[in-house]
């Protein structure tokens, strides 16, 4: 995973995704970043966000994305900037 903040400049992290619980309500996301620091991030997805995200998981965008990847290669280069 490639992420950006506008916080770090020009940074760009790369991390995983670690897990995924629920604490008092919220859905937490944990990432563990790998460059160019090693950070755990945590994202609490609240519920009016559970089905935002799942709005834009079933997409047109996405779902050419998902048939792209069960079609084409898997040595695809990643843009240097999104």
């Amino acid at each position: 995973m490639r992420m950006r903040s506008t916080g770090l400049g020009k940074t760009e992290l790369v991390g995983d995704i670690a897990r995924l619980e629920i604490v008092d309500g919220l859905l937490i996301l944990h990432v563990q970043t790998t460059k160019p620091v090693r950070w755990h991030v945590r994202t609490g997805i609240q519920r009016k966000d559970v089905f935002c995200m799942a709005r834009l998981l079933f997409n047109w965008n996405m779902l050419k994305y998902l048939f792209r990847l069960t079609r084409g290669s898997r040595n695809t280069k990643e843009p240097d900037n999104f």
